[in-house]
C-alpha cells in the first residue's frame, strides 16, 4: 500500500509545484495574464507571419456604366466563356478610364486577398526606379556586395543590380527556405552561371533585390513597399510573408493583394508613372522597362513585348496582338497583367497556370470586343502626340516590322576564387 501512497503524493506535489512555477511566470514557459488566461511560451527556434502591406482605406477605381455598351454583347460572352473554361479566380478589363469588367470565381469575392507573387519582380522594378531616382541606389552597375558583404570576396558579390533588373544574376534559387529565416535563405543561393553572361529570369530574382534595396534604404522591404509604392498607388492593406526572426519579408513567395489592387501596376504602366496627378515613378524608367534588352527582343525588365509577332521561340503569342503595343507581365504561378498605351487598355487574370498558355489570345479578346473606335490622339503637356506611336507621349516607339538580330551568348563556367568557402548554408 505504502508504494501507491507515495506516488500520488509525489504526482500532487509536482502538480502543485508545476502550478506555483506556470503562476509565477516561471522562465521560459508558459505563463498566466492578470486575468488568469494562460500565454502559451515563445515556440523555440523561428516563425513565419504573415505581415500586411500598406495600410488605410485605398482609393476607390472609377466602375464604368454597363449600360454604355463599352464592350459589345458578343464579346462579353467570349470573355467570360474564356474566363470560366481557363480556370481563372479573377478577370478585370481596364479601359477609358473606368473598370468595364470585373469577373470572379464562384469561390472567389472581390475583397478577398489573392495571390500574385509572379507579378512582384515588375514591381521591384517600378521600386528600384524610384531608389535611383531618389539616390538611394547610386547606379545600377554596382556589385551588390557593397549591400550583401556577406557576399564580398564571393563570385555572387558580382552580380550588378542591373544584372537583378533584366534577370542575368546566374543565380539559382535555393531550395525551401527555412521557416522565419528570410535573409539566411536569401543567402543561401548559388550561382549557376556568370553573372551577366545568361538570360534566365526567375522571381527570386526579386528576393535578392528586395534585401539590396531594403538594406540600402535601411528600411524593411515590406515598409519600402507600402509607403513608396503600395500606398501611393491607392492600394488597400495587402499582406505577405515575413520572418518572425529576421522580419524579412518573402517576395518570392504568397504576396497577396484584391485583384483590383493587382491592377494598379497596371495602371501605372499606362499612365507613364503618373498617379492622380502625380509623378510616383519616372516617365523614363518606365520607357526603360519597356525596351528590349540584349539577350531578347521580346523582353525588357521583366516586362514582355508584344511585338514583333514570332510563331516559333517568340513572346508565347500565337497570334499577332490585336493592340500593336501590347506588353505584358507573365507571372510563373499563373497571373497576367496586359497594358496597351494605344488602346487605353489595361487586363489582369489571376488564376492557376494554364499549360500552353497563349499570350495573345485573352488580350485580343478584349480587344476585340471594346466598341469605341481606338483614340488616335492624346494631349499631353499641350502637344497632341500619337497614342499607338509611341510609348510615353515623347519617345517613338522603335520599328516593329525589322527587328534587329538577337546576338548570341555564351555562358562561361565560373572559375572558384582562390581560397573562396562554400556560400552560406540556411539551417
Amino acid at each position: 500500500m505504502r508504494r501507491p501512497l507515495l506516488i500520488t503524493a509525489a504526482l500532487l506535489l509536482g502538480t502543485a509545484l508545476g502550478a506555483a512555477w506556470w503562476l509565477g511566470g516561471g522562465q521560459g514557459g508558459d505563463r498566466r495574464d492578470p486575468a488568469g488566461i494562460l500565454i502559451p511560451a515563445k515556440p523555440a527556434g523561428s516563425v513565419v507571419m504573415e505581415k500586411p502591406l500598406a495600410s488605410g482605406p485605398g482609393t476607390v477605381l472609377t466602375v464604368a456604366d454597363p449600360d454604355q455598351g463599352v464592350l459589345s454583347e458578343q464579346g462579353l460572352k467570349d470573355i467570360k466563356a474564356f474566363f470560366a473554361s481557363s480556370g481563372s479566380k479573377a478577370l478585370l478589363v481596364w479601359h477609358a478610364g473606368a473598370l468595364q469588367l470585373e469577373l470572379y470565381a464562384p469561390d472567389t469575392q472581390a475583397g478577398d486577398l489573392l495571390d500574385a507573387t509572379g507579378l512582384m519582380p515588375a514591381v521591384m522594378v517600378l521600386l528600384t526606379g524610384q531608389a535611383l531616382r531618389d539616390g538611394i541606389l547610386p547606379g545600377l552597375d554596382t556589385g551588390i556586395a557593397t549591400w550583401i558583404p556577406e557576399w564580398a570576396g564571393d563570385d555572387r558579390g558580382r552580380v550588378t543590380v542591373r544584372n537583378l533588373l533584366e534577370g542575368t544574376s546566374g543565380l539559382a534559387r535555393p531550395a525551401a527556405p527555412p521557416a522565419g529565416e528570410a535573409i539566411s535563405w536569401t543567402l543561401s543561393a548559388t550561382l549557376a552561371a556568370e553573372p551577366g553572361s545568361r538570360f534566365a529570369p526567375h522571381r527570386f530574382e526579386a528576393q535578392v533585390l528586395g534585401l539590396v534595396l531594403s538594406r540600402a534604404a535601411r528600411v524593411p522591404v515590406a515598409d519600402l513597399l507600402s509607403d513608396r509604392l503600395w500606398r501611393p498607388l491607392g492600394a488597400r492593406p495587402g499582406q505577405l510573408t515575413a520572418g518572425g526572426t529576421d522580419g524579412a519579408a518573402y517576395l518570392d513567395c504568397c504576396v497577396k493583394a484584391t485583384a483590383r489592387d493587382w491592377l494598379r501596376p497596371g495602371m501605372l504602366l499606362l499612365d507613364g508613372g503618373v498617379v492622380g496627378g502625380a509623378q510616383l515613378v519616372p516617365t523614363p524608367w518606365i520607357d526603360e522597362m519597356q525596351r528590349p534588352t540584349v539577350f531578347t527582343r521580346h523582353d525588357g525588365w521583366r516586362v514582355r513585348l508584344g511585338w514583333p509577332f514570332e510563331a516559333r521561340n517568340g513572346n508565347g503569342a500565337r497570334k499577332p496582338f490585336v493592340d500593336g503595343d501590347t506588353i505584358f507581365v507573365s507571372g510563373d504561378e499563373g497571373s497576367r497583367l496586359y497594358v496597351s498605351k494605344g488602346r487605353d487598355l489595361v487586363v489582369l487574370r489571376l488564376g492557376s497556370v494554364v499549360p500552353d498558355w497563349d499570350e495573345s489570345a485573352l488580350p485580343n479578346l478584349v480587344s476585340r470586343a471594346i466598341t469605341t473606335p481606338p483614340a488616335e490622339f492624346r494631349s499631353q503637356n499641350g502637344m497632341k502626340v500619337g497614342k499607338a506611336r509611341d510609348l510615353n507621349g515623347q519617345i517613338e516607339m522603335p520599328p516593329i516590322t525589322k527587328p534587329p538580330p538577337v546576338p548570341k551568348v555564351t555562358v562561361e563556367p565560373l572559375a572558384p576564387l582562390p581560397g573562396a568557402g562554400n556560400p552560406p548554408q540556411s539551417q
